[in-house]
């Protein structure tokens, strides 16, 4: 009993640090009876992914070869060692950012499985799962709100297990797809941006509600370095654009208070490797490793040709295509993520 209340007031000095104005992380004050943590299973905690294509490792259906499909061919996944250097339906050339907080972070073997194969024989959901869909946004297609009722009806269900959710983990990495629609006219810029931040915060509270008991939800990267943007300058620097900056303090706002929620910041670690002053780790900062100006990566002509063309080292380019980064890209970024993520959630 002595030692259970000395861990306690461990973790009630703590709170006072932090309302001292210490950067605010969770205390697992009730993970261990024995007020023992130092056995805590990094991999124990339960991942759940939503969100776009900085996420999906999967959701789309395979098909004829579309601009919807595209990441089940090749080139996508030349460098993913793990599934045999093969496309798998993730936007990159290997593993994406849902990849690296599972099996780098979290300790998994693998990244949870797309709710889409979930049916399918010797599919296992110890992990958690991956509903995370590129085509989705927050105001249209398999948005994050659809997403989530997916995931309350398998609650609902017990197909997902609600004790689960007490020692869970939410990924909710919309990527800023609903902006390909984004009003020309400055008047209507700012109310679309709410819109989109109202969405992502709407998500938020219903991940909360139905139990999920952590939360990482990505800022938006800096849409002005992302190559169908740095194309215009020849790839060789970043555009103005009026989207990032609004979108990320509309949310940060809403969610730098709770103590539940880490906010991760994609536009300081986008800009710290493709904008360094110092340190350049990318030999090609602003030129995707697949091009097609006109077409998508992987589309070919009616003989079967490549309409693209594909870099020899993907290793050396932070971006895979015009938004998404290279696997070496997500490497680099989950570097600079990783101390904090493992902080906040006592790992």
């Amino acid at each position: 009993m002595k030692k259970i209340n000395l861990f306690v007031a461990a973790c009630f000095a703590f709170l006072l640090l932090n309302a001292a104005g210490v950067e605010s992380r969770k205390c697992h004050c009730d993970d261990d009876d024995n007020g023992d943590d130092s056995d805590s299973n990094d991999s124990s905690y339960k991942l759940f992914v939503f969100g776009s294509s900085y996420a999906d490792n999967g959701n789309v259906q395979k098909g004829d070869l579309k601009w919807e499909t595209r990441t089940w061919y090749e080139p996508f996944g030349m460098s993913d060692a793990a599934h045999d250097n093969k496309p798998t339906g993730r936007y990159s050339d290997g593993m994406v950012q849902s990849d690296f907080v599972a099996k780098i972070i979290l300790g998994q073997d693998e990244a949870p499985p797309p709710e889409r194969v979930r049916r399918e024989d010797g599919v296992d959901l110890s992990s958690g799962m991956n509903f995370a869909n590129s085509n989705g946004g927050v105001l249209s297609g398999w948005n994050l709100d659809t997403q989530i009722d997916v995931f309350r009806k398998l609650l609902r269900h017990g197909i997902i297990d609600s004790k689960d959710l007490n020692r869970s983990v939410a990924l909710v990495a919309v990527s800023g797809e609903d902006y390909a629609d984004f009003p020309k006219k400055k008047a209507d810029q700012d109310s679309f941006i709410r819109n989109v931040t109202d969405g992502i915060l709407e998500g938020v509270r219903q991940l909360q509600d139905l139990g999920v008991d952590s939360l990482l939800v990505n800022l938006l990267p800096p849409v002005g370095c992302e190559p169908w943007n740095t194309r215009h300058n020849n790839y060789t620097k970043c555009a103005k654009d009026s989207i990032t900056k609004a979108h990320n303090q509309y949310l940060s706002r809403e969610l730098d208070t709770d103590d539940s929620i880490l906010v991760l910041d994609l536009d300081t670690a986008f800009r710290s490797i493709v904008t360094p002053k110092t340190e350049k780790l990318f030999y090609h900062r602003y030129t995707p490793c697949c091009d097609n100006e006109d077409g998508f990566c992987g589309e070919v002509d009616s003989d079967g040709n490549p309409q693209y063309t594909v870099c020899d080292k993907p290793e050396e380019y932070f971006y895979w295509d015009a938004t998404n980064p290279t696997q070496a890209g997500w490497k680099a970024v989950m570097g600079k993520l990783e101390a904090s993520i493992k902080e906040f959630l006592d790992i």
